[in-house]
Parts: structure tokens; C-alpha cells; sequence
């Protein structure tokens, strides 16, 4: 079952070719390490772009969320 969290978190990224992916966050005093991106799109909050990325460790599937507007990554939800 997914947990909602909203929080903001610390992340690691790659930016290659005018695109980025995230590899890594910290949450909860922990590093997450991302194997894979399962899935990723956008949408808006108000007039803010916010790129969502579903992501697994290979234990848990989490939603970050990256604000165009504002350059701050959430954690929106963790499952697993």
C-alpha cells in the first residue's frame, strides 16, 4: 500500500542531452540508491511544470517529483 508523504528531499541527478534522471535521494536518514525509473511525466500547480518520477531501489517503488518552478524535489509517495 502507497504512504503520501509530500516532504522535501535531497537528490542526485544526471542530466544528459537536455534531459535528467534522478539516481539517488536521501529520506528518512537514509540514501536510496534508484535502480530504475519505471514511469515518468508531468504535470502543473498552478503555473509550476513539476516532472514526476516513479523510481525503485528494488525493494520499493517511490514517486519523486521534481518543481521546474521553484528547482525542489519532493517525495511524494513510497510503497514498499
Amino acid at each position: 500500500m502507497a504512504i503520501e508523504i509530500d516532504e522535501p528531499i535531497k537528490v542526485g541527478a544526471v542530466f544528459s542531452r537536455g534531459e535528467f534522471r534522478p539516481v539517488w535521494f536521501s529520506w528518512n536518514g537514509r540514501q536510496v540508491k534508484i535502480k530504475e525509473t519505471a514511469f515518468t511525466w508531468k504535470s502543473r500547480e498552478g503555473s509550476a511544470v513539476i516532472l514526476h518520477f516513479s523510481v525503485t531501489d528494488g525493494q520499493g517503488l517511490y514517486e519523486v517529483c521534481y518543481n521546474m518552478e521553484s528547482l525542489g524535489w519532493k517525495i511524494r509517495n513510497a510503497e514498499g
